[in-house]
């Protein structure tokens, strides 16, 4: 399961050509699937039934047209609890404790130092005069650098972002950030159980050690306003996903989707028909790529992570859920993903030096399968996270849903920041035994999640906890000790 990004007319494009159909696609499903049932996904005063097919594309996973049935809805990012604080430094310290994968950050990580190199135009000759007016000039729209610009610090749209802190793993990497706007920030939605506030970058990465990997990676954060002027998060990047080379994994999944478009008798634009002949069309096809895609998951390979590299982050919008907006029919046609925020655009820039510290993390390679072909193949353990791989062979459906439970029997909690299924957080759990449940996904959201069946199973009485449901509809299940 990995992370998706909100390049939508990127992925209309690629539909209407008929050409190749990338895994971004077949995994954005997943993740506007995860914020639905982690209560996390912002659909505030939407219009009744304004995309009749979005029912369609709650229907799996592993589709691709699916993506404009749910992604431009499920606008929804997670940000953090803060107080005021210096800019370099001592972030995660004040953060750190109220973000999802939560844990102790400030004494591993590494304070990014403000180096004076500029992105100011100029030659070594310039004065510092000519320096400040080139400073002040707008170089391109939406950018206005300042002579205040270093490595780590970058102005564009009357938005400046300084990079803190970062630390890192082998499965993700963690940076403190720091936005400060010349004017108030807009007064912005919150999420309902957490309070934090919806704030989204639009931005790409890419690591100097695997360049053939797809740079598109969510920007997801976790923060929260420390005043009106500053926003202050921490910005998680998935490390597992970047680190995978999915070249033959595509070439299969192109294929396997068109033998199935060749089956039906139908085109990618027979999917993309707004009609109900088209949502039953679009429903076939996802259940069909759905049953196949699986297995295909044995053709990506995973790419060594080296022990030091650098991270390239390229931000091109900050974007916040505006508050009390009201949602009208014609928003995403007007304004796309755009619909409902404020945004900052220009081109923050940043390359930031990783060290990866994995003395904390525990890897348990399981592959393990039972006779319908799933099952695990691996668990990772950090002192912030559990990551669990599934493992599908040829053959088996992978229309699935991840859950997982503590040592007393409740669901441990999803990474916000990953909007994956099977990324848990387990700060504050007893995992000393950890039961993996794969179900059914349409079963499991019309019949066996619920807060009622997900808490205090350690009070109630024996036949009447959660467990005892799951075991009973389970398509796989593990159960995993832990010191």
């Amino acid at each position: 399961m990995m992370n998706l990004n909100d390049n939508e007319k990127d992925f209309q494009k690629k539909l209407q050509e008929e050409t190749e159909i990338p895994v971004i696609v077949h995994e954005r499903v997943k993740q506007a699937y995860h914020l639905i049932e982690n209560n996390t996904a912002v659909q505030k005063k939407m219009p009744k039934e304004p995309y009749h097919w979005m029912k369609i594309g709650g229907r799996i996973a592993g589709g691709m047209a699916a993506v404009l049935a749910v992604g431009f809805v499920l606008c929804a990012v997670n940000p953090v609890m803060a107080k005021n604080l210096p800019v370099v430094g001592g972030l995660f310290e004040m953060l750190q404790d109220n973000v999802s994968f939560f844990g102790d950050f400030s004494d591993h990580a590494t304070t990014l130092e403000a180096v004076d190199t500029t992105e100011i135009e100029g030659t070594a000759a310039d004065t510092e005069s000519d320096i400040e007016e080139n400073s002040l000039e707008d170089t391109e729209v939406g950018q206005d650098r300042t002579k205040d610009d270093t490595a780590y610090t970058k102005t564009a749209d009357g938005l400046t972002i300084t990079c803190s802190e970062v630390y890192a793993n082998s499965q993700a990497v963690y940076i403190t950030m720091q936005f400060k706007s010349g004017q108030p920030f807009p007064k912005t939605e919150t999420l309902a159980e957490s309070g934090k506030p919806v704030i989204t970058l639009d931005m790409t990465g890419s690591m100097d050690f695997n360049q053939e990997a797809d740079p598109i990676i969510d920007g997801q954060v976790e923060g929260q306003f420390l005043d009106d002027n500053t926003y202050a998060c921490i910005f998680r990047y998935d490390l597992t996903h970047a680190a995978k080379d999915y070249t033959e994994y595509n070439e299969k999944y192109n294929e396997m989707s068109q033998q199935v478009l060749d089956e039906m008798g139908i085109t990618l634009d027979d999917l993309n028909d707004e009609t109900d002949e088209g949502y039953e069309l679009l429903s076939k096809f996802l259940d069909e790529v759905s049953a196949r895609g699986g297995a295909l998951e044995t053709y990506i390979k995973n790419v060594e992570i080296p022990d030091t590299f650098n991270l390239q982050l390229d931000i091109t919008k900050v974007k916040g859920l505006k508050a009390d907006y009201e949602w009208s029919e014609d928003d995403y046609e007007k304004y796309g993903t755009d619909a409902g925020y404020y945004k900052y655009e220009g081109d923050w820039n940043f390359d930031i030096p990783v060290t990866v510290d994995d003395s904390q993390t525990e890897v348990l390679e399981l592959n393990d399968t039972n006779d319908a072909g799933i099952g695990l193949r691996s668990v990772i353990r950090t002192p912030y996270e559990l990551t669990v791989n599934e493992l599908y062979e040829d053959g088996s459906a992978s229309d699935c849903f991840m859950v997982a439970l503590d040592a007393n029997g409740n669901k441990l909690p999803y990474n916000d920041s990953t909007g994956n299924c099977n990324n848990f957080t387990i700060q504050d759990r007893d995992i000393s035994t950890v039961d993996i449940y794969i179900l059914d996904y349409i079963q499991y959201m019309d019949e066996l999640k619920g807060p009622d069946n997900y808490n205090n199973n350690e009070n109630k009485p024996e036949g009447q906890k959660w467990s005892n449901l799951l075991d009973q509809y389970a398509k796989y299940h593990k159960t995993l000790h832990f010191d």
